[in-house]
């Protein structure tokens, strides 16, 4: 068990640089790890100890470039303007905060619905799966009117298109193998397009107060619930993404700044259990890192468990780290270099690129890039995006 303990540490240190850094996904480091997998001396096991232990940390951690910086992943590009609010009112400190506790509250929530959710998903999933692309199609829909403007629904429907027709050629063109095409396509599209785009970006120098005291209220009880039960079918709804669901889940809250950081933050952590419990009792994979597991481990119960509990103990010292290095980045975040960070983090992501997929990677990536900015340029949610994974998704369903 303490060897155990040593990896998941590991692998905490690793998701606090996944997310601390611009454009660095977990993903990246999830598909690299497997990619250099064979030539390390670690079990299968150990493997999935690590990557889980990166996954939660970045389910905590990735809010503070949200906050802090505007950059956000895919997975907490909702937060942005929530988060700038406070920022702006001197209360980046009170965001630290609110993520951290809808970090825990998915996870309690999450751990808390296990056992149901053990027999649940299997019934869930064979019982929607004859009509389950209809489901998706209704989503997409609901996302793409949300836009309301006629010309926000216009570029809503061609951002989803346009990086629908990206996902049918990179698994189409089979130079790179599923897993790997994977990795520029999601790097451009939710990381270069964003660093390019906040190149020309600033931080603030509003003075910001140490000290706010949280007070845990009902509603944030509730709203954490419903940001586990979001990060539920993020791992049942194929190709949903965890903002995708924090949409949604913004209709049934409001617009209350607090609660809607709390079910985001909720969302993302609950959908890094679910997506093994997915891997589990489905036998398909909801995330990157649950999918780099699956290849290495067949996960039995015993396993799952073992994993879960790497959650709870990993959860512990992410939510210590969050608010330190929160606190740390508060006092320090407008002597950063911005410029110099994105653009250290850019030539860093690009490496990566190279070093897993070579060169057909670089121009991928770059592609992917230039879909991305699409919607940041529209003014229009990027998380049309995820049509690279929806259209085909919905393709398949429909028998094409």
């Amino acid at each position: 068990m303490l060897e155990f303990l040593v990896f998941a540490i590991l692998g905490c240190l690793l998701g606090v640089i996944t997310g601390l850094t611009p454009g660095l996904h977990v993903n990246t480091i999830a598909i690299l790890g497997l990619s250099i997998f064979p030539s390390l001396s670690i079990s299968p096991l150990e493997f999935a100890v690590v990557m889980v232990g990166m996954a939660i940390t970045h389910t905590f951690l990735d809010f503070i470039p949200a906050i802090f910086l505007g950059v956000p992943e895919e997975e907490t590009a909702l937060s942005i303007l929530p988060t700038h609010q406070l920022l702006l009112q001197g209360r980046a400190l009170e965001a630290v905060k609110l993520t951290a506790l809808g970090s825990l509250f998915g996870l309690g929530f999450a751990l808390l619905l296990l056992l149901p959710v053990l027999i649940l998903i299997p019934m869930i999933y064979s019982g929607m799966r004859s009509f389950i692309v209809y489901v998706l199609i209704i989503a997409v829909i609901f996302l793409i009117i949300r836009e309301k403007t006629k010309e926000g629904i216009l570029w809503a429907i061609s951002v989803f298109l346009i990086s629908g027709y990206l996902g049918i050629l990179m698994f189409d063109l089979k130079i790179l193998s599923t897993t790997q095409v994977l990795f520029p396509v999601f790097v451009g599209l939710f990381g270069l397009s964003n660093i390019f785009f906040s190149l020309k970006s600033g931080v603030s120098n509003v003075p910001q107060d140490e000290f706010i005291p949280m007070k845990i209220k009902p509603k944030f009880v509730s709203s954490g619930f419903l940001g586990a039960l979001g990060g539920l079918f993020v791992g049942v709804l194929p190709a949903m993404s965890p903002s995708q669901i924090g949409i949604l889940m913004y209709e049934i809250i409001g617009s209350d700044v607090r609660n809607f950081l709390i079910s985001v933050s909720a969302i993302n952590t609950s959908d890094a259990i679910f997506s093994f419990v997915s891997l589990y009792t489905i036998k398909n994979a909801r995330s990157g890192v649950a999918t780099m597991v699956g290849k290495v481990l067949d996960l039995d119960l015993n396993t799952l468990l073992l994993l879960i509990g790497t959650t709870a103990f990993i959860a512990v010292f992410a939510t210590v780290l969050h608010i330190k290095i929160g606190r740390l980045a508060m006092r320090f975040v407008g002597r950063i270099n911005y410029r110099d960070l994105s653009i250290g983090s850019l030539f860093l992501v690009l490496i990566l690129v190279y070093l897993v997929t070579g060169w057909f990677g670089i121009l991928l990536a770059l592609l992917s890039a230039c879909v991305g900015l699409l919607p940041i340029l529209a003014g229009v949610s990027r998380t049309h995006g995820m049509g690279v994974l929806l259209v085909p998704t919905i393709l398949y369903f429909l028998g094409f």
